[in-house]
């Protein structure tokens, strides 16, 4: 059978590719390659997970973005019947950008089920963080259907968030159980 697949999504310089190496830092046999330069994945790179699901990663949107990515990704996300979730990336220190915005949209028209996961926490000053994470939090209360209430928060060099969102990772691929409280 098709392993399960998540996707991580978001602009050029987001931090998806030293996210997806802080999440999988407990698994030094796989290589997760980041670049100095924005904009550095072209082509969607697939990371088996052992025998449980395969994490992409997605090129990034606006700046540096491939040429083909419009038809690359909405190929993809029209397609794949076992994509199980897939998760917005969003610059903590901006917030949610135009392109962001499109992206959000596609993903409703679509109506595929995606998190939303604020990135780089740890360059952004409190107050700007609190700020983002209200009108991200407002916007996705007010305008989406098919995203999921939490918002992770995160940080590839601090691992701030890492593990929390990796075990949500492991939930929503049926890899890990909840256990209700009595």
């Amino acid at each position: 059978p098709l392993l399960l697949q998540v996707c991580f999504i978001g602009r050029s310089n987001v931090g998806k590719s030293s996210l997806i190496r802080a999440l999988f830092a407990l698994s030094p046999e796989v290589e997760v390659r980041v670049s100095k330069t924005p904009g550095h994945t072209k082509k969607m790179n697939f990371f088996k997970v052992g025998k449980y699901f395969t994490l992409v990663d997605m090129p990034g949107y606006g700046y540096r973005a491939p040429q083909d990515f419009v038809e690359m990704v909405e190929a993809y996300l029209q397609e794949r019947r076992n994509l199980k979730r897939t998760f917005l990336l969003v610059d903590g220190v901006v917030g949610l950008q135009k392109t962001d915005h499109i992206a959000v949209d596609m993903l409703e028209e679509f109506g595929i089920p995606y998190v939303m996961v604020l990135t780089k926490i740890d360059r952004a000053s409190r107050g700007l963080l609190l700020q983002n994470v209200l009108a991200i939090q407002e916007f996705v209360k007010e305008k989406t259907q098919g995203c999921f209430p939490q918002l992770f928060l995160v940080s590839s060099l601090q691992f701030s968030g890492v593990h929390l969102l990796r075990c949500f990772v492991a939930h929503v691929t049926g890899n890990l159980t909840t256990v209700e409280a009595n």
